[in-house]
């Protein structure tokens, strides 16, 4: 018996999983059909910035391809090439230029000395030998040092004189390439009007184009209804051809016929034959009164104009009657359309509204979660905002014991000027502190507690000395050293 029972438990757990998964897949479902009708117009809308990114891709590779062609290519090289050797040419000026600065420093340095030494020189000199010496000395040292400045400055004045060229020549560069990039922004300028009247000229042919096609179509329709009317005319001919022929083959055996007998039977077939006539001739003038009247209304008689009009009428009715025959089909099409388009909206509307009905009530029911999860949120607050206030009130207790007690590490937090008030961060330091604090307290009571022993062991009358230590009063507890800066924030 405890085989059907186990049975039924495990259908009994696959059918619970097997629901729990449809309303998953049902959920699932919701969901990917809301993100997709979401994402649609985003979609739609980075679509049309990769077109537009594309085009603005195209339009620079174009100019890229223009700008890279062979004589853009050989320009640029030439204009590269002439820059560089201007660089260089201008970087050999200026190291000559440095070049004669220095040495005019180093001639302007050795000037000044000479002059210090012609003034100590004569400073020092008493004879009028010894200052003529000197003064011919110091001016074949003022001739050689004047030539030698004289020559600096030639070098000085010639190294200006290229480097004043060099700039002209580089403000000539430099006109030409403003001149150049003008030029460049014109053919730009002209390559996007260009390119303007390209596209413009493009439009003008996709729409000739387009109405040549639709020129093409109405043509061959017309050839399609000209190839229809010279077929049905060819039947007609055939037609009539083929009643001429029968009825001149007719004659024709009528005629090689016997001699005709004169009976009985033929007085009355000739009787009949002349009534026969005269009901043709009835007709005929008939149809010659109706051919009259026909002129007469139509004021026309030429009968070939009345037949060309008559097969014209024909033709236009026949045509009017197939445009309406089409128009008719078109309309029961049109019609069959909307009908299946009406089913298809009340499809669509009934689909809708099972959507509705679904997401209500996954709204209802993610409502009534929301509500549950704000109602656990509230009771979590109240009990954190309790365990808060507990916390807080033991951590002041915390503080005010160490504070009683004037634990170790209270100096060495004033040293590094931490605050005082304690929080979850420093409530570890303050809690070993105590317990250092507890421990050493309770090492004194018991060594005290083994003094007394020891003391009640030994005789009744202990010296003095210890009779008057045992006798002193405990010393009061000093009072808790208070902040001298106030209540300091906690530390996080």
């Amino acid at each position: 018996m405890a085989v059907p029972t186990d049975d039924m438990e495990m259908e009994k757990i696959a059918e619970d999983e097997l629901s729990k998964l449809q309303r998953q897949f049902r959920v699932m479902e919701i969901d990917r059909a809301m993100v997709t009708s979401s994402v649609q117009p985003t979609l739609r809308v980075q679509r049309n910035i990769i077109k537009s990114l594309n085009s603005e891709l195209e339009k620079i590779m174009m100019e890229l391809k223009l700008t890279k062609s062979t004589s853009n290519v050989l320009e640029n090289t030439r204009t590269r090439d002439k820059l560089i050797s201007l660089l260089k040419e201008h970087e050999r000026c200026s190291t000559e230029v440095r070049e004669h600065r220095a040495n005019i420093n180093e001639l302007d340095f050795l000037i000044k000395q000479v002059q210090r030494e012609i003034k100590g020189l004569r400073s020092k000199g008493t004879g009028s030998e010894m200052e003529y010496t000197n003064t011919l000395s110091n001016q074949t040292m003022l001739s050689q040092l004047e030539n030698r400045l004289n020559t600096a400055m030639k070098k000085f004045n010639t190294v200006n004189s290229e480097n004043f060229k060099i700039r002209l020549e580089i403000d000539k560069l430099l006109r030409d390439r403003q001149f150049f990039n003008m030029i460049w922004k014109n053919q730009i300028k002209r390559m996007m009007d260009g390119k303007a009247q390209i596209l413009e000229l493009v439009e003008q042919a996709i729409t000739t184009y387009d109405q040549r096609e639709e020129w093409c179509n109405k043509l061959d329709a017309l050839k399609e209804k000209a190839a229809m009317d010279y077929r049905r005319h060819c039947l007609e001919v055939r037609e009539l051809q083929r009643q001429l022929d029968h009825s001149m083959k007719l004659e024709e055996f009528l005629r090689t016929k016997g001699t005709v007998r004169l009976t009985t039977a033929d007085a009355k077939a000739e009787a009949k034959r002349l009534e026969q006539q005269e009901e043709e001739m009835r007709i005929y003038n008939n149809y010659v009164n109706i051919l009259d009247a026909i002129k007469e209304f139509t004021g026309e008689d030429d009968v070939d104009k009345l037949i060309q009009e008559y097969t014209r009428r024909e033709e236009e009715n026949y045509a009017l009657f197939n445009y309406i025959n089409e128009v008719n089909s078109e309309l029961k099409n049109l019609s069959d359309n909307v009908k299946m388009l009406k089913v298809d909206i009340d499809d669509e509307r009934a689909k809708h509204e099972a959507k509705m009905c679904k997401q209500q009530d996954s709204i209802e029911s993610l409502r009534t979660t929301l509500e549950q999860k704000r109602e656990a949120t509230a009771e979590l607050q109240q009990t954190y905002d309790r365990n808060a206030e507990v916390l807080a009130g033991l951590l002041q207790h915390i503080q005010n014991l160490a504070l009683s007690s004037e634990c170790n590490s209270l100096p060495i937090l004033k040293l590094l000027g931490k605050a005082f008030d304690v929080n979850v961060t420093n409530a570890r330091l303050y809690i070993k502190s105590l317990e250092k604090k507890i421990m050493e307290v309770v090492g004194v009571i018991k060594f005290d507690e083994a003094m007394q022993r020891m003391s009640d062991s030994k005789d009744r009358t202990p010296p003095s000395t210890r009779r008057r230590r045992r006798a002193a009063p405990a010393p009061s507890p000093r009072p808790p050293p208070q902040p001298r800066h106030g209540t300091v924030s906690a530390q996080a």
